[in-house]
């Protein structure tokens, strides 16, 4: 039975990944500020905690761990509590990062941002790309225990808080423009199923470094939204002037999934689910 510590569990695809373990047999302990319920299952317990906290960070190497995995470190310092922390009281730590890494670009291989030739600013103030890119950075230079991380483009599944795709959902439902300056350019996603299932993998695959992930296929934003209209029965009104929608990018940005595959991770066909999740938002 592995041993293992995830912080953002409790909700998105973390939850999903707690689930996953558990259901393998894995000992899994969340750590949570209780301001969301943790999964109950076998298997999985929570201790309350801060992931900004250096003493929370001190009393969990208390413990041995063989897989901590890190959903909600944006910043190089954050990075820096859990080097210091757990040293030689964990396996792997996989870490999730982003496709916000990378420059907007299409084909984008992991080599495009190499962590090890980017420099952290412990002090500095950071947006997501940046903070992320510190993270990694900082995990890459200074852990003393073997690291992956994992770069997901936009995740989307019917329990997204993050509401990117119910904007669209709902603005198509009202028949309201949508603003989309290059509604041609094409991007890649993953579902929350199957990020769950990449973190899984990762953790126990013979792996370390960065990997992109994300599901086989591409679509253009304009295709999705005609996709959401048509789910609908609304019309589709995309208007190139205007401020930016949550999805909106000016050129293709998309990643490469070729080192994944190479490793032997089987990614699902973007379009056996997005559909689904388009109606299980609409629902919503």
């Amino acid at each position: 039975m592995r041993k293992v510590l995830i912080f953002g569990g409790s909700r998105y695809f973390g939850k999903r990944l707690a689930l996953r373990l558990a259901e393998a047999g894995d000992d899994v302990t969340i750590v949570t500020r209780g301001q969301l319920q943790v999964p109950e299952a076998e298997g999985i317990r929570s201790i309350k905690g801060d992931r900004q906290s250096v003493a929370t960070m001190k009393d969990l190497s208390r413990d041995r761990y063989d897989v901590i995995y890190d959903n909600i470190c944006f910043s190089p310092y954050q990075a820096k509590i859990a080097a210091d922390a757990f040293l030689d009281r964990v396996g792997k730590y996989v870490l999730t990062s982003t496709l916000s890494v990378y420059a907007p670009g299409s084909h984008l291989k992991e080599s495009d941002f190499n962590p090890l030739h980017y420099d952290y600013h412990l002090e500095a103030d950071h947006d997501y790309g940046q903070g992320k890119r510190e993270a990694e950075s900082y995990f890459f230079h200074r852990a003393s225990f073997p690291v992956a991380t994992v770069r997901f483009p936009i995740v989307l599944g019917p329990d997204d808080y993050t509401d990117r795709l119910k904007f669209y959902v709902d603005a198509i439902r009202r028949e309201e423009p949508i603003v989309l300056h290059h509604p041609e350019a094409k991007m890649g996603f993953i579902s929350s199923f199957e990020a769950a299932a990449f973190l899984e993998w990762v953790g126990r695959a013979n792996v370390t470094g960065p990997f992109n992930a994300a599901s086989d296929g591409l679509i253009s934003m304009g295709a999705l939204m005609e996709r959401i209209g048509y789910h609908l029965g609304k019309p589709v009104h995309i208007v190139k002037d205007g401020e930016s929608s949550p999805y909106d990018t000016d050129v293709d940005y998309y990643m490469s999934i070729a080192e994944a595959k190479k490793a032997g991770f089987v990614f699902t066909q973007l379009d056996d689910w997005i559909d689904r999740v388009i109606i299980q938002t609409i629902r919503r």
